[in-house]
């Protein structure tokens, strides 16, 4: 041991079990603290850590308790009442966490690595800490690189004042002052991560305080980093309102129903959804509603198209019609059910005023059919009178819907039919959903299911719900790109069949809406992102991370129902999504609510104050490494602290966060402010005030 460690010692080895050392201080120590060669060291704070030295390396320990104990030594006055510091010793409990070996026996480097496999021998010294321990600890040492693009000759000898950062500093540490706590940003940010903590406690600002300091790094700009935020809460607008003052850097805004000309409307037209996520936005069930509304997207998109329409209209027209006339029901109620179906939905051949030739078994032609007392043209409406009855023109009905051609093959019925399949990003009009849905359930009827439409009467109020609502006005196009709004959600511009970056920050606030509509964009915009990133060749190589604020209102570890599959798209992303380079990052008030599966796969925590049970419980499931220690601080951590504990930290480390300028609009209210005011005050005066505040 060196003369300078010999100086640091501050006492001694007195116990040794199997978890924890028990270190008695040095008598000349008071007030638990020493004066070294560069400050003034405290180091009796819990969870601060102290070093002891073995062989040619160290032994880090962590201060897990403080504490006084009697020397047995008797005072000179029985009666004194002062607290005679004399008499006592002073003890620490620590804990063994890892080693600092040397790297290449270099003193001045050391390299941090977990657990003890040699414990020290009685009366070892113990040492306090040094700034260049707790660097080779946190490994935040040799984190900035020179970037330099020009020739290999000039790199050896490069004075580009151009960097590239490895760490991020995110706050200082609350046991070390003035020590800046980073995080290792290829460890933080190419993996899934987790901000939790109760309601205001500091959860968004802490967001907006880490992706704020990334684009401060001054000399090279992370113009390469894309971060999309579902915003829905509205408070992300004003926290990076001053991050595009950087030239380098853009923030594009979307906004469901926004009046502000700096806010892009938000649309998603329908034609993007896949079945399971119709299913989700019409709450559709599994077993009887599902199969019902692919039919009917199905035939809402050959609809649209123009592609053998009237094929497929004969043909279900010619197979209702056949499988009415057929059934036991009276001759009124198949006449009425018919006429319904003609007066709805027709074409030029199958209509109620379609005219035919009848010609019997005798092979004589007839033009005409008998109604009442008189003979009538002989068209589909004709042919439905009822007479004391009984349908007049049932024969005439079944020859013309049973035609063939010159090649023995049905005009109408085709014997291999099969309904169109849905495919997304297939275009077609919203407002033919209604109808194809009500095509699709006759369809059913025909074939006997006569309760179906009993069972899918919900999905039909949902649909004429939704057609009538504002508030999915924004779902409601018909026009737009796929490939040209993939490339603006992950801020790509596509010019002469290159792809060129434009945006690194997309904020989709969806405040203004409900939670089945948050649900709902949600889902979508996850999966169309993860097939834009997936697409991208070569694989891997643009990493986009998706801000998930109030994550546990459309992650729910509890869905409504088995046929909530669009869910599922946040499990996939969390279990596969990181090859692929895209990347969660899970902020939530309630993390017990969450997915199990997407919290499990988070390799990050930021933990604010979290003080619900069941909460802490939960977070103990989903990290097996956690010790009781750490889940002991989280509810007594103050606003603006968090712990942090994970992959791109070595160590759990509590921490202030660095504040977030400008803030989100995340402000807890002043209720002081806001009660006492004169009698008849107007709003307007909080507009103003507001107003000036920005």
């Amino acid at each position: 041991m060196n003369r300078e460690d010999k100086q640091r010692v501050i006492g001694k080895v007195v116990a040794i079990n199997s978890d924890r050392f028990t270190v008695e201080l040095l008598s000349g120590i008071d007030n638990f603290n020493i004066s070294g060669f560069d400050d003034i060291h405290y180091f009796a704070q819990l969870n601060s850590y102290v070093v002891l030295p073995y062989q040619n390396y160290f032994i880090v320990s962590e201060v897990s308790g403080v504490r006084e104990k009697e020397l047995n030594v008797p005072f000179s006055n029985p009666k004194e009442q002062i607290l005679s510091k004399s008499t006592t010793g002073k003890y620490l409990e620590i804990l063994p966490i890892g080693t600092l070996k040397p790297v290449d026996e270099n003193p001045d480097y050391y390299k941090f690595e977990f657990g003890v496999s040699v414990y020290p021998a009685l009366y070892t010294d113990v040492l306090y800490i040094k700034e260049k321990e707790l660097d080779a600890i946190f490994n935040v040492k040799e984190q900035i690189e020179i970037v330099c693009e020009k020739s290999s000759e000039h790199k050896e000898k490069c004075d580009c004042e151009k960097r590239r950062y490895k760490t991020l500093s995110i706050g200082t540490s609350t046991i070390f002052p003035d020590y800046e706590v980073k995080i290792d940003i290829d460890k933080f940010f190419a993996g899934h991560s987790a901000v939790l903590g109760n309601t205001g406690s500091g959860k968004s600002c802490t967001i907006s305080s880490i992706l704020q300091s990334i684009y401060k790094l001054s000399n090279h700009s992370a113009v390469g980093s894309t971060f999309i935020v579902f915003d829905v809460n509205g408070e992300y607008k004003q926290a990076f309102s001053e991050v595009s003052e950087n030239t380098d850097i853009e923030v594009q805004n979307f906004c469901i129903g926004s009046s502000d000309t700096d806010v892009k409307e938000f649309t998603l037209p329908h034609w993007f959804l896949t079945i399971d996520e119709w299913a989700l936005l019409l709450q559709a069930t599994e077993k009887t509603q599902i199969p019902i509304l692919r039919n009917a997207l199905g035939l809402a998109s050959v609809f649209s198209s123009g592609e053998n329409v009237n094929e497929l209209k004969n043909h279900i027209l010619a197979t209702c019609i056949s499988e009415i006339l057929r059934d036991e029901t009276s001759s009124p109620s198949k006449s009425d059910r018919i006429l319904s179906i003609l007066q709805k939905f027709n074409t030029a051949e199958i209509s109620l005023t379609t005219e035919f030739t009848f010609i019997d078994q005798d092979g004589t032609e007839h033009n005409s059919v008998r109604v009442g007392n008189q003979n009538v043209r002989l068209n589909l409406r004709n042919c439905l009178y009822v007479h004391f009855g009984v349908i007049v023109g049932t024969e005439q009905l079944h020859y013309f819907l049973e035609q063939t051609n010159g090649d023995g093959l049905s005009l109408f019925i085709q014997e291999k039919f099969q309904m169109p399949s849905y495919e997304k990003y297939q275009k077609f009009t919203f407002d033919i959903i209604e109808d194809a849905l009500d095509l699709a359930l006759l369809y059913e009827e025909a074939h006997g299911n006569r309760h179906i439409r009993d069972y899918c009467s919900s999905l039909i109020t949902r649909v004429k719900s939704i057609k009538d609502r504002t508030d999915f006005n924004f779902l409601k196009k018909d026009d737009g790109n796929i490939s040209e709004y993939k490339n603006s959600l992950i801020g790509l511009n596509e010019v002469e069949a290159q792809k060129l970056k434009t945006s690194q920050i997309t904020i989709i606030d969806i405040s203004a809406v409900e939670d089945e509509i948050v649900e709902v964009i949600s889902c979508v915009i996850s999966r169309i992102i993860y097939e834009s990133v997936k697409d991208i060749n070569p694989r891997n190589s643009y990493p986009v991370n998706l801000i998930l604020e109030e994550a546990h209102r459309y992650i729910s570890r509890n869905p409504m129902g088995t046929f909530l599959k669009a869910n599922k798209i946040f499990d996939s992303i969390a279990k596969e999504g990181r090859k692929f380079g895209l990347l969660l990052l899970v902020s939530s008030q309630r993390p017990s609510e969450l997915s199990k599966t997407v919290l499990s796969q988070c390799s990050n925590f930021i933990v604010h104050r979290i003080q619900n049970p069941e909460d802490l419980a939960h977070i103990r499931q989903i990290t097996p490494h956690i010790s009781e220690t750490i889940l002991r601080r989280m509810p007594s951590i103050p606003t603006q602290h968090a712990l942090i504990f994970g992959h791109s930290v070595n160590l759990p480390t509590t921490f202030k966060v660095h504040e977030a300028k400008p803030l989100p609009k995340s402000d807890n209210n002043r209720i002081s402010e806001n009660w006492f005011r004169q009698k008849g005050f107007s709003l307007t005066e909080n507009v103003e005030m507001s107003d000036e505040e920005e």
